[in-house]
């Protein structure tokens, strides 16, 4: 049946407005891109050197005498002991709570505690070395005291040196209850807009399946989102450690689970490293046997897996970075093409279909040699004052300048998708129940990335309304959602933020008619929306496929509820002076509204709380000499600090 535009009003009857859902932006930048490394620093050969196995040993023997699951009190007695170990080495520490019950007591329950080594020129810019340390039905020692093992190690000898950029070491909790810790913490981040350049998870890092494997080899995986931090890892391993090398997992298994899965929801670039990829021959895997000797039988494994961690920290710590969120937009005829400056950069070579285009000192250019209707694809790279040439940033591409005329229905009656570009050849026009439709039709539940993008469109700002709609047929819900097979509707203005409006939500193979408002983008002279559905999950490659089916995509002048909510973006902290304390300590925490504070003994005990403190003195000299936890609770997060009395 051939459908009009005049009909769209009459379509949107039938329609469902999208619940109202908090949804945040893409802070992480999926276009993030590394530094080329091409030879070894002696200073870092020097810092591998140190990595010594006795001290994995050690650090593994003690926390495989719990069972720390992360709601009973081993696991904040592991938590004390990390904390320990952190301070100790001099850096500066706080715990991020589960802002999930895991516990139901009045006990603190134990977190994720963050150790701070802030750089010394973008303090800003982070890399994350993480792990979990809990585990809830045995020593656990290859899962994972193993990699939070391996995360100590980090931080001990990277910690004795300075860097450009920040280095976060993260042992997070609730990894085993579908990471109740690193979800609201990644969450958090996002909010805040924080730079992560990159997140190495160690997870499991012990077993070695034996001498019929061949020599001892390191696999790490990625999601899309993280398959340039891959590249840039698997370099730096193989360059560092070539007797040990580092490849991809082979049935492509990292996103199964693992505290990087958050990270990448947020578009985060991270990446999966330990002995998953012989997951199957590890019988001791959550077994009372997973111990020194058995679930962890290979200290040289794991010794590669930290060497290999802090190279690429180290490296990405004081890399020289090309500049990054390169973008190219059409305007009045024109291609509009920018990047940030990138520090320690004299200027710029910009390029265009692989040739030069210009030489400038600019971070911006104006291209108007353009062929129209033929893909153009440009990106730009840093020349340093050595005259060394950065690598390439990330690359953007356009077609053609002509301006999409709203209102637009695309019904693929015609056989013809003019004016919306597919990222691959997996979308086709099928017919589905009599009718045409949009087909993307994939066979993995791994790595699917699925868009469908309008051309640039402007809209006046005499206009009252805008909506975007489609009817979807959504893939059907999977194991680890809400972790992965997400499908969004998304809008940019300059192409380098896409903002998030609306999650569909999965329809389990039956239609569903999804409405968006575009009203936050009248008087834009450039927007440019579109459908991306993105899945991260077991890696299988299936019999039967997954399929994505639209029909009835439009944009049109017609009044919706506009139902999305803006998230927080209050940043908090905990500072917490003196400390030691005589009994009087200054909070200092950046909220700005009245916030609860509470004082937990050493146990996770609660001693004292108050609903309506405000930043400024607190008088604890009624408690006697000892080890106290601070936590302060914006209604978001709670984060908490150790404070002693003396």
């Amino acid at each position: 049946m051939k459908k009009h535009l005049l009909l769209i009003i009459t379509l949107l009857l039938g329609f469902n407005v999208t619940e109202a859902q908090v949804l945040i932006d893409n802070k992480g930048n999926r276009n993030q891109t590394y530094p080329s490394v091409t030879e070894t620093n002696p200073t870092i050969v020097e810092m591998l050197g140190q990595v010594d196995t006795i001290n994995l040993y050690n650090s593994i023997n003690w926390m495989q005498q719990y069972v720390r699951d992360a709601r009973k009190p081993e696991a904040l007695i592991t938590q004390n002991y990390l904390l320990d170990r952190f301070e100790e080495i001099g850096l500066d520490t706080y715990i991020h709570n589960h802002t999930a019950t895991i516990g139901g007591t009045d006990t603190l329950e134990a977190g994720n505690i963050i150790a701070m080594q802030l750089g010394t020129e973008f303090p800003d810019e982070y890399i994350i070395i993480s792990s979990h340390y809990d585990h809830p039905d045995g020593p656990g020692a290859d899962d994972n005291a193993s990699g939070t093992a391996g995360v100590l190690e980090c931080a001990r000898i990277l910690s004795q040196y300075s860097f450009k950029r920040s280095i976060l070491y993260i042992p997070f909790n609730g990894e085993e209850r579908w990471m109740v810790g690193s979800y609201p913490f990644v969450h958090k981040c996002a909010r805040e807009n924080m730079k992560i350049i990159g997140v190495f998870n160690l997870d499991m890092i012990g077993f070695w399946p034996g001498p019929e494997y061949g020599d001892i080899t390191m696999y790490s995986g990625y999601s899309y989102i993280s398959e340039q931090l891959f590249k840039y890892y698997q370099n730096v391993a193989n360059l560092y450690i070539p007797e040990m090398p580092t490849y991809y997992f082979t049935e492509e298994i990292d996103s199964y689970g693992g505290d990087h899965m958050p990270f990448n929801i947020y578009e985060y670039p991270a990446l999966y490293i330990g002995d998953i990829e012989y997951h199957d021959e590890n019988v001791h895997y959550h077994k009372p046997s997973d111990t020194i000797g058995a679930g962890v039988n290979c200290f040289a494994l794991a010794q590669g897996f930290v060497k290999a961690t802090i190279a690429a920290t180290a490296e990405l710590a004081n890399g020289w970075m090309a500049p990054q969120d390169f973008s190219a937009i059409i305007k009045d005829g024109k291609v509009l093409l920018s990047w940030n400056k990138a520090p320690e950069t004299e200027y710029y070579r910009l390029f265009k279909d692989d040739e030069i285009l210009i030489e400038t000192t600019d971070n911006s250019f104006v291209d108007v040699d353009f062929i129209n209707n033929e893909w153009h694809r440009y990106y730009v790279k840093g020349i340093n004052a050595n005259g060394k040439e950065s690598p390439a940033s990330n690359q953007d591409s356009v077609f053609t300048i002509k301006e999409l005329q709203l209102p637009v229905l695309y019904d693929f009656e015609g056989d013809t998708v003019n004016g919306i570009f597919l990222n691959n050849k997996n979308w086709r026009l099928d017919n589905y129940e009599s009718e045409n439709i949009l087909k993307s039709e994939t066979y993995t539940h791994d790595n699917i990335l699925q868009i469908i993008e309008f051309q640039w469109f402007s809209i006046s700002d005499t206009i009252e309304n805008v909506t975007l709609g489609l009817k979807i047929i959504n893939p059907n819900s999977v194991t680890w959602s809400p972790y992965n097979g997400n499908t969004f509707v998304e809008v940019t203005t300059d192409r380098k933020t896409w903002h998030k409006l609306a999650l569909i939500p999965k329809t389990n193979g039956k239609w569903d008619e999804v409405l968006v408002s575009l009203n936050d983008y009248i008087g834009y002279n450039y927007v440019q929306a579109r459908i991306r559905y993105e899945s991260s999950g077991e890696g299988e490659i299936l019999s039967w496929s997954r399929k994505i089916y639209i029909d009835d995509l439009f944009i049109n002048f017609v009044p919706i509820t506009d139902t999305q909510i803006s998230p927080s973006l209050e940043k908090f902290d905990l500072s917490i002076s003196p400390n030691p304390s005589d009994g009087i300590v200054n909070i200092e925490s950046g909220i700005k509204k009245s916030y609860r504070i509470s004082v937990h003994n050493i146990l996770g005990v609660r001693l004292f709380s108050d609903d309506n403190f405000s930043d400024g003195p607190l008088y604890l000299n009624f408690l006697p000499k000892g080890t106290y936890f601070i936590s302060i609770d914006n209604g978001t997060d709670i984060i908490s600090k150790r404070v002693i009395l003396k």
